[in-house]
């Protein structure tokens, strides 16, 4: 267009009113000079009106009173503290909070078997104070306890998955999907203990659902690092007792996760340096009633050892050596002295371990012996086993991908015999525990154990006899301790034989 057409072209205006059609359509409201039409109108060929009303601008009168009556959604059926406008002590309020997250019964079962089976593994609540808080009005109605209450709920539901049938309808989704009503995903909110151990409960639960290349997954794990981080610099001090003793376990779990995600070939997110002091952060080895009273005291006289709870703080603790010492490994010169050195570290841990959490073998072994442990002493023996042997199994890879980089002679009969003797200390106790034991370790310990049986799959395609033998008997148990990939197929066949639509 040359400058005469332009300068003959009607000009457009934006007026400060817009037409109703105009308002409507949320576009400019443009009009030519002259025109009655606006230009939107005109090529729409509709009457161009000013007769709507205007909605009135600022607030609403009553419009503190109007907000508080319709803050929450009307599709969910959540009502929790501060917008309740009605007796939060009401029955009403009570199950209709508790009940976002499940129905009272099944919350039950599903803490029951939390204390019972996971809580071994995973220190980090006081069972007491935790079902106290439970039948207490004014925590059931709290949407921070809730939030940790449906994460300990993901957290059973995903890693006990024989058990699900147990537990209706609650799914590792429903549970995220309350935490985030309750605003467990605005980051408005300082740090908490409560909110960590949600977000490390939320990371399990979807590392067992999703795997560890989960988006969320890493997005939780990471939530909880940095809020313990945050915890232990600046407000430890402060703290109490029970809630530092609690946080410290919680900071430990966090670093064994994270060692585990390393071995793995997944990215590690850093909680601290090989070299930093955190002999400060070690937890205490004390009861619930001295975590509970805040002193670490010597057994009252009238109480017997048989007659105190059992701590699980000292199995969580050699677990932390044993992930230390492989810590230690990756901050190391690379020399295959260094690596053997932390093979025999690890091997240390073990033999420093109290009698209940040592594995002794086959039950009629002469190593056998009657021990005071109990369930959750035989599930954190498994755990510290598989793990020792995980650590140990990678460390000699290294050794063994060292030696053949620089030609050292290392002969490969040395490497095979020891791939063989973790393999077979590995079945022997995968074969004499029972697999309850193993699945409240959660999904977790089936890719150590899948990672340590793929070291034998070189020799087993040469066709060696005993690799291959040892990786079937592997295998087979697997497949009974592998539940979630059981679910996958059981789905694969459903969709399958489906009628089509």
């Amino acid at each position: 267009m040359n400058s005469l057409e332009q300068d003959l072209e009607p000009k457009r205006r934006h007026v400060s009113s817009a037409c109703d059609a105009c308002r409507a359509r949320k576009v400019k409201c443009l009009v030519t000079d002259g025109a009655v039409n606006c230009f939107t109108c005109t090529e729409l060929n509709i009457a161009c009106t000013y007769v709507r009303p205007r909605k009135r601008r600022g607030p609403k009168n009553r419009y503190v009173q109007d907000l508080q009556s319709n803050t929450h959604d009307l599709n969910t059926p959540l009502r929790i503290s501060p917008s309740l406008q009605d007796d939060p002590n009401s029955p009403e309020n009570l199950a209709t909070s508790l009940d976002a997250v499940a129905p009272r019964a099944i919350v039950k079962q599903i803490l029951d078997d939390w204390f019972e089976l996971i809580h071994p593994v995973a220190p980090i609540f006081h069972r007491g104070q935790f079902i106290e808080r439970l039948s207490c009005r004014e925590s059931v109605i709290d949407a921070s306890f809730l939030v940790l209450v449906a994460s300990v709920c993901a957290a059973t539901v995903a890693g006990l998955e024989r058990r699900r049938s147990l537990y209706g309808s609650v799914s590792v989704q429903h549970c995220l999907l309350v935490a985030e009503r309750l605003g467990f995903w605005t980051y408005t909110h300082n740090f908490s203990l409560e909110r960590c151990q949600a977000a490390y409960n939320f990371a399990t639960a979807t590392w067992h659902e999703h795997g560890m290349d989960s988006a969320v997954t890493h997005r939780l794990a990471a939530d909880a690092i940095a809020g313990v981080k945050f915890l232990l610099y600046y407000q430890l001090d402060g703290m109490p007792f029970m809630d530092a003793q609690l946080l410290k376990r919680l900071y430990w779990l966090l670093f064994a996760g994270q060692c585990t995600a390393d071995m793995l070939g997944r990215p590690m997110a850093l909680l601290h340096s090989p070299h930093e002091q955190v002999q400060s952060l070690i937890p205490l080895d004390i009861s619930d009633d001295e975590l509970l009273r805040g002193v670490a005291s010597g057994t009252p006289a009238s109480i017997t050892p048989s007659k105190l709870p059992r701590s699980y703080v000292p199995g969580l603790n050699f677990l932390s050596q044993l992930f230390t010492v492989w810590h230690s490994s990756r901050a190391t010169p690379k020399t295959i002295s260094n690596l053997q050195d932390h093979i025999n570290r690890t091997q240390h841990v073990l033999d420093s371990l109290p009698p209940e959490l040592t594995w002794k073998g086959h039950p009629s072994s002469p190593q056998s012996q009657p021990d005071e442990g109990d369930f959750g002493t035989d599930v954190q023996t498994v755990n510290l086993k598989v793990t020792q042997l995980h650590i140990r199994s990678n460390l000699l890879e290294q050794i063994n991908s060292l030696a053949r980089s620089q030609g050292l002679a290392i002969t490969r009969a040395i490497i095979t015999e020891e791939r063989h003797r973790v393999v077979d200390e590995l079945l022997d106790i995968l074969y004499h525990m029972p697999h309850e034991v193993f699945d409240a370790n959660g999904y977790s310990v089936v890719p150590k154990i899948r990672d340590i049986g793929s070291t034998l799959l070189d020799e087993a395609q040469i066709g060696e006899y005993s690799a291959t033998v040892s990786l079937d008997r592997l295998l087979a148990k697997l497949e009974n301790l592998d539940v979630r990939s059981q679910v996958e197929m059981h789905l694969d066949e459903v969709s399958q034989t489906s009628p089509q639509t």
